[in-house]
């Protein structure tokens, strides 16, 4: 349903926006778009990323803002300020519109509109989320020291204003994740990054405002991810030297379902992802627990982190996965794998950093055969792991791969307790 509102700003120019999403006797979540300079409610790439928002159950306003569009005024007129105080007449029509939930609103802001609502964000406790894309924000980030709100910033990494970004991301002060798109410019020209872009918002907005999204994760939970891989494996079936390694935690549970059916051992590769400066969760590399380090060298080049905090992050997580060994196999390093056919096996992988570390540590022990099986990865890292190991299986690579939770109903974080008693469970059942 489309609905076209008019309203007033703090000057008496009258504002014109449209609604799409309203579903009658529901009160739904609303993200407000706060468009840059010359664009507005008809914004060719506005209106595509509401569509993302509207197929989880999210509302969308799109307004003209002061001088654009339908709405009164001059273009002259069109400065950060405005913007942010015509995003505040916004907020204040919305209250009134049958069909929104006021509790959960977000602003989604693209350049200087997502400036604009920095800004407003600052001061207006109605703004529950924020997604920027794009935001030339050097002389406004002290406003983004007083947004505690959580925040998405969205940036290619051909942008020009990119560096601007790395800056704001520091000064905020709530939580907050980075999502870079590779190649994207400014304006996301080609379809592929403007894609990308609207499923990280899209996915963000329904985490943080709640989603009515009828459509569910395609496996139940790890246990029936490995139930499903099982399928693709039967020739492994009670063969002399299989062995299915998994990656902790996550994977320990998928690997055992896998190794509980082919009637093998199971057993345990520890790799720790190395994260990005502000953001462990975008990994720029990863360490094995032989010493291995695989690092992305693209995101480091491209980002300029320094060889200094990799050397630190290197060392902490070498301690992290001394802890884990001592935990999980009582201090044991990794098993004899000399002529054996390898099974290694995750709940899912994004980049692949963790995943190609454990790769390249099996390479060097001597392995007959090396298999990757993964319930769902993102199309450009299977191709890319398919090309390091004698065979890959992966159920699902959707194009639009936004993390691996988004395709489990059940995406509860094991623990290193539950761990322990799988992998005990295992080596009775191996005998």
């Amino acid at each position: 349903m489309k609905e076209r509102v008019t309203f007033e700003n703090n000057k008496g120019f009258r504002l014109v926006a449209n609604i799409i999403g309203l579903k009658e006797g529901i009160a739904r979540p609303v993200v407000i778009f706060a468009h840059g300079l010359e664009s507005g409610k008809d914004s060719p790439r506005n209106i595509y990323i509401a569509g993302g928002l509207v197929e989880k159950g999210i509302c969308c306003f799109l307004p003209d803002f002061t001088g654009h569009g339908e709405s009164e005024g001059e273009i002259s007129d069109a400065t950060v300020e405005q913007f942010a105080q015509d995003l505040g007449a916004s907020l204040d029509c919305i209250s009134h519109i049958k069909g929104i939930d006021p509790a959960k609103i977000g602003v989604c802001g693209s350049s200087m509109g997502g400036i604009a609502a920095i800004v407003r964000a600052a001061t207006d406790s109605r703004i529950r989320a924020l997604a920027l894309r794009s935001a030339p924000a050097e002389g406004y980030y002290q406003y983004a020291s007083q947004v505690r709100i959580p925040a998405l910033i969205v940036q290619g990494d051909a942008d020009p204003i990119m560096g601007q970004s790395l800056i704001l991301f520091e000064y905020l002060a709530g939580e907050k994740k980075l999502a870079f798109v590779k190649g994207a410019d400014h304006l996301y020209s080609k379809e592929e990054h403007l894609k990308e872009a609207r499923q990280i918002i899209a996915q963000w907005f329904a985490g943080k405002l709640g989603s009515d999204d009828p459509e569910p994760g395609i496996f139940k939970d790890r246990r029936d991810a490995g139930a499903r891989l099982v399928s693709r494996l039967k020739d492994y079936k009670d063969r002399k030297g299989v062995i299915v390694l998994a990656l902790p935690r996550g994977g320990v549970v998928t690997g055992h379902e896998i190794a509980s059916y082919l009637n093998c051992p199971l057993d345990i590769i520890i790799v720790r992802k190395i994260g990005f400066p502000g953001q462990p969760e975008l990994a720029i590399g990863a360490i094995s627990e032989t010493g291995t380090v695989a690092l992305n060298k693209y995101i480091i080049s491209t980002y300029e982190v320094q060889e200094g905090y990799i050397e630190s992050e290197i060392s902490h997580q070498k301690a992290e996965i001394e802890r884990r060994i001592n935990l999980y196999r009582k201090g044991k390093g990794i098993p004899d794998l000399k002529g054996k056919t390898i099974i290694l096996v995750d709940d899912g992988v994004a980049t692949g950093a963790t995943i190609k570390a454990a790769i390249s540590t099996l390479k060097a022990e001597s392995i007959e055969r090396l298999i990757v099986a993964l319930p769902v990865a993102p199309p450009d890292t299977v191709e890319e792991l398919r090309q390091m190991v004698d065979e890959l299986i992966c159920l699902e690579t959707p194009y639009d791969f936004m993390a691996v939770g988004a395709y489990y109903q059940d995406f509860t974080q094991v623990t290193d307790e539950e761990v322990v008693k799988i992998l005990e469970k295992a080596r009775q059942e191996s005998g």
